[in-house]
């Protein structure tokens, strides 16, 4: 989804997957990442999560270097390959962080979980309403509005949609969004419009909810590498009043 960063105006360059052999020790100096980083000439490299995409060369780059982690089990830092095992070491990097309150299995830094706006960034109730085409008398028969909003895997949107589409039997306005048929992003900037959000359990759309304090239906589904039920399970009800983006910002700014 590297359109979504063009669509919020922050410029990208995808970089096609490579395998453990275009990324190994010999073979990774003419590999598209290694290439792509040198040629940016980074002050600040921030990994997420992948790690192992970098592991061959990670201890050559010059850079201050940040691995960021949400939730993730043990097995994700130590990665089995044909010819051996390799392991996350965290001395290759100037910070290590997690960015969600969750029992690591390494030792890391804890920040605040990262959301893409602050409370005061974005639309007001009116404004957000009025680009959404819905129209509030403020009276008693005014609908509430009910987002539903679900990315996840391709086919994920359709199935969970026909769950919830007695809402609009119920009395809601329905607001139906998906990145994969364009959707509305960021999404936060409609929450002020929104009484009910029904999204997924991943990192983002989580805490999303959580940071704005938003009334949620959570719909976790299976993912590679974290666990959304337990997200919602453990989660759920905790609050915060500091974005993880200006913390990390802070700590990137004093490296």
């Amino acid at each position: 989804m590297g359109f979504l960063a063009e669509r919020a105006g922050v410029s990208h360059q995808a970089i096609p997957f490579e395998n453990e052999n275009q990324l190994s020790p010999n073979h990774y100096s003419v590999s598209k990442l290694y290439q792509v980083i040198v040629s940016f000439k980074p002050d600040i490299l921030l990994v997420d999560i992948s790690w192992f995409m970098l592991h061959s060369f990670i201890d050559t780059l010059s850079c201050k270097k940040v691995f960021l982690a949400r939730q993730l089990p043990e097995r994700v830092f130590s990665v089995p390959l044909s010819d051996g095992m390799i392991t996350f070491d965290p001395d290759h990097y100037d910070r290590v962080i997690q960015t969600e309150p969750y029992d690591a299995p390494i030792e890391m830094v804890q920040i605040n979980p990262i959301v893409i706006r602050n409370r005061e960034e974005i639309l007001s109730g009116h404004e957000a309403l009025r680009q959404l085409g819905i129209a509030k008398t403020g009276t008693d028969d005014s609908k509430p509005v009910c987002l539903f909003a679900f990315n996840g895997n391709p086919g994920d949107f359709q199935r969970i949609k026909k769950t919830y589409s007695y809402l609009e039997e119920e009395g809601y306005s329905m607001i139906y969004s998906t990145n994969y048929k364009g959707g509305l992003f960021p999404l936060v900037d409609y929450f002020n419009a929104v009484d009910l959000l029904i999204c997924g359990a991943g990192y983002n759309s989580f805490w999303e909810a959580v940071y704005f304090e938003k009334e949620a239906i959570f719909v976790p589904v299976p993912t590679r590498f974290e666990n959304q039920f337990q997200r919602v399970d453990e989660w759920n009800g905790d609050t915060f009043r500091e974005n993880g983006a200006d913390q990390l910002a802070e700590i990137i700014r004093k490296l």
